[in-house]
């Protein structure tokens, strides 16, 4: 079975960017506790007593549904605390059920029955329950898509839980990246510190990739008007530089024909592979040149040109990565998957190297490693156009709670965040 995420992309016709400044104002005190109180049920509570409230979010991305239960302890009149997340995944995503929508239905009840378990049932009907798909549903017919939210708010409705306005909808990509941002500098501290020093973010999902940084002014001032977004999460304003890139549907003349042939496989790899209800065939090119010149080539095509560079990339320091950045490079030994670690782009760069020019090495165990590797190299330098030596930190979590943007929507709920 196919499991390379750099093909899904290819395939969907990489690559539709969008690009925006996001102005949030977002400052040193957060105090979810006004938000809750104003959208939730009521419930008495002795004077003087901490507040402990929860949000579940479902992130329904292209590969798998997640569930993410968050526990937050509000002290007036300090910054809520995170206390924990309660985390779930299941594979495939919410779209392998396009022909079947009532099994989403079921993955949804599924995964409900977790946040049963990680919320008291006092809580149960003050505790918010909303969906977010992303790029996975965005893809599908509108009418196939809707008939997946449909099952979902009906699952949503026969739980305990909350259910706001709203629940369950498709997510943009430049609000993926915003809210992906958001969670990564809650949990480093740096929304909650005196200081406009924050670190930027790298996603790579299965069908979709954002970068989201804060940018110097010369960026902000080149970009035009309709490109900047605002909505209030603290006190300060931050403007943030967020890029997002998903399908454009197009097309290629192999493709009409069923037929996937790669330099970035080995000469002898066959096999098919079913995606949007048709089945191809993949497989190396027999008489063709294979390596990584040969593959960064196949790259190249779908990523130079178009994708934006703010040109201060090229001087950035640290970027937080996450999702299939981390998975490849665990994959290719470049980080330990229980730790994580540091790589510079160039790791990224020596090891596709290596595994390209040695295909054979990996045809039986891990056959798209070559594809998978040199497309996020290609991403990085000539996508992007970071340097060399940028380093990129590779994680999966940060203070033991998921790197993802479910954290930022649930903030996004409380406090009414409007990203526009």
């Amino acid at each position: 079975m196919v499991k390379s995420r750099s093909l899904h992309l290819l395939f969907t016709g990489w690559c539709h960017c969008r690009y925006s400044l996001s102005v949030f104002n977002v400052g040193i005190g957060l105090d979810l506790s006004v938000g809750v109180e104003g959208v939730l049920p009521s419930l008495a509570r002795p004077a003087n007593a901490s507040r402990i409230f929860h949000g579940i979010v479902f992130d329904a991305g292209s590969t798998g549904t997640r569930i993410h239960v968050y526990t937050f302890i509000q002290k007036d009149p300090e910054l809520p605390l995170l206390e924990k997340e309660t985390f779930q995944s299941v594979k495939p995503g919410l779209s392998a059920y396009a022909d079947t929508p009532e099994t989403a239905g079921e993955t949804v009840r599924q995964l409900l029955r977790v946040a049963k378990k990680a919320v008291p049932h006092v809580e149960w009907e003050r505790t918010p329950v909303v969906l977010r798909a992303t790029a996975g549903l965005r893809l599908l017919p509108p009418k196939k898509a809707q008939a997946l939210l449909d099952e979902v708010e009906v699952a949503f409705e026969e739980s305990p839980f909350f259910v706001p306005d709203n629940s369950v909808h498709i997510m943009n990509g430049t609000d993926e990246g915003i809210l992906a941002w958001v969670t990564v500098n809650f949990l480093t501290g740096q929304l909650q510190a005196k200081t406009k020093k924050t670190v930027g973010t790298l996603d790579l999902g299965g069908a979709s990739t954002q970068i989201t940084f804060l940018p110097k002014f010369k960026t902000i001032e080149s970009a035009p008007p309709d490109h900047i977004a605002r909505f209030d999460l603290l006190s300060t304003t931050y403007e943030l530089y967020t890029h997002s890139c998903t399908d454009t549907h197009q097309t290629d003349s192999s493709l009409e024909r069923k037929v996937f042939e790669s330099s970035c496989l080995s000469r002898k790899f066959r096999e098919d592979w079913s995606f949007g209800g048709l089945t191809y065939k993949i497989s190396g090119i027999p008489d063709g040149s294979t390596g990584f010149t040969e593959c960064y080539k196949e790259m190249l095509k779908v990523v130079k040109g178009v994708i934006h560079q703010p040109p201060e990339l090229q001087d950035s320091n640290t970027f937080y990565a996450f999702s299939y950045y981390f998975d490849i490079a665990v994959e290719a030994g470049l980080i330990d998957e229980r730790r994580g670690g540091m790589v510079k782009v160039q790791d990224y760069s020596i090891r596709a190297k290596e595994v390209c020019n040695k295909l054979s090495m990996y045809l039986a165990t891990k056959p798209f490693l070559c594809m998978d590797i040199t497309y996020i190299t290609c991403l990085l330098k000539d996508g992007f156009g970071f340097k060399d030596e940028t380093i990129l930190k590779l994680t999966q979590k940060v203070n033991n709670v998921e790197t993802s943007w479910a954290l930022g929507a649930i903030f996004d709920y409380f406090q009414n965040i409007k990203i526009h």
